[in-house]
């Protein structure tokens, strides 16, 4: 559902609460708010409209299974184009590819000369690790008038999983250059600059752009550290969202910009990817108590973030952990320390799902050492972790893990008191 800007109105005036309070949450793209909204229509009369849009809705959030449950009896009785597409973008996230290309196989033999699905050709590719022919589906959905943006990020993507970052940073700047653009437009860019060597052009578009409200040295390190497998992401769907850049960026088109090895050292993760820090305290502590209690519920919603699906917590010898999980990647970078009983990361382009809260809760009070665990939106298209004790922290190791089952992605913060 597409929000079209007026001149001349706010909103429907005539309406009934209902359609005034569902014509809000779709201006603030509260989708579990329009889910709650969908399901109770539905569940009173069935319609297929309704029902699709309700699957549309599971897709945003991240959901793809139940995406697929209510889009069933869509595909079985009509399967149209539209329906068979959303399918097939479900279980590419599902990583079902196999499923995905026979239906692909069966679509591009009555519709060839279709760009989207061309590119979800090109998505499936390489998931399975086929960056050739996935790109040469790009270009053809390209040659077809898919959505520009989405695809030359997607060719960009293939160019940085191939290593050649050149290529994807040619890509990028003209997509950046107009102005007007997805966030994920400026960070692929601001990664194939950091791994071309360009630090002083990335520096300048992590500023312009907000991309970490940390010290960009510090996303540059964690950028520089990141694997093209880690940094992996590619976009199957047009996207309403843009940004638009404060300023323009001057950026050496010949000859990468170097900065000084000496400031980036303080700043780069070890080979385990993971950062160790330590305090440094002996009998001095700087501990803030001042610091609410209160954990408040994830606020907005950061466009086509990474779902954070759960968090669990544990003790370990001397002290806690605290783990999330995720279907993909969670790219991270430490926060500059602030006091001696609080830890602070910055999860780039993620945010947690509704139930997360719950989850947060109880596993405050299952630790006694553990005064407040809170995922806020940092406003930037990244959330922020903190991590409050009532001892003062000693050690603390954040590292990432590839798991098995229903979550690829593990991010482990151990604390030592």
């Amino acid at each position: 559902m597409l929000a079209v800007l007026s001149g001349c109105t706010g909103g429907p005036t005539n309406a009934s609460d209902e359609e005034q309070k569902e014509y809000i949450l779709t201006q603030l793209n509260d989708y579990q708010g329009l889910i709650e909204i969908y399901r109770n229509k539905l569940s009173v009369k069935d319609n297929d409209d309704e029902r699709y849009y309700l699957s549309q809705l599971y897709n945003k959030i991240g959901d793809y299974s139940s995406s697929n449950i209510y889009l069933a009896p869509l595909v079985e009785k009509k399967g149209s184009k539209e329906y068979l597409l959303l399918k097939t973008q479900n279980l590419l996230e599902l990583g079902k590819e196999n499923e995905a290309q026979a239906i692909l196989n069966e679509m591009l033999a009555h519709d060839d000369s279709n760009g989207e699905l061309w590119n979800l050709q090109g998505i499936l590719l390489a998931q399975t690790g086929d960056y050739l022919k996935a790109t040469l589906s790009f270009e053809k959905a390209r040659g077809l008038f898919y959505d520009e943006e989405v695809v030359v990020n997607n060719l960009a993507m293939m160019a940085i999983l191939q290593g050649d970052y050149i290529t994807a940073r040619n890509y990028l700047l003209p997509l950046y250059s107009r102005k007007e653009y997805k966030p994920q437009t400026a960070y692929n860019l601001a990664y194939a600059l950091v791994k071309s060597d360009d630090y002083e052009s990335a520096k300048k578009i992590i500023i312009d752009d907000k991309l970490s409200t940390s010290q960009p040295d510090a996303l540059i390190a964690s950028l520089a550290k990141l694997s093209p497998r880690e940094h992996f992401k590619i976009e199957g769907q047009k996207n309403d969202v843009a940004v638009t850049a404060s300023t323009s960026v001057g950026l050496n088109q010949n000859k990468p910009l170097t900065i000084p090895v000496s400031d980036m050292q303080n700043n780069i993760k070890s080979d385990d990817s993971s950062q160790l820090v330590n305090s440094g305290i002996s009998q001095n502590c700087t501990f803030d108590k001042s610091i609410s209690d209160a954990v408040l519920p994830f606020a907005g919603e950061i466009p086509h973030a990474k779902l954070i699906a759960n968090v669990t917590s544990a003790s370990i010898s001397g002290g806690d952990r605290i783990a999330l999980y995720s279907a993909y990647p969670l790219n991270y970078s430490v926060m500059p320390k602030r006091y001696d009983n609080i830890v602070e990361i910055e999860i780039f382009n993620a945010q947690p799902m509704k139930r997360i809260y719950d989850s947060l809760l109880a596993n405050i009070q299952k630790r006694q050492n553990i005064k407040k665990i809170e995922i806020m939106n940092n406003g930037n298209g990244n959330s922020k972790l903190q991590i409050v004790t009532n001892k003062c922290i000693t050690t603390k190791n954040v590292s990432r893990l590839s798991v098995n089952g229903q979550y690829k992605e593990k991010m482990i913060v151990d604390i030592n008191y």
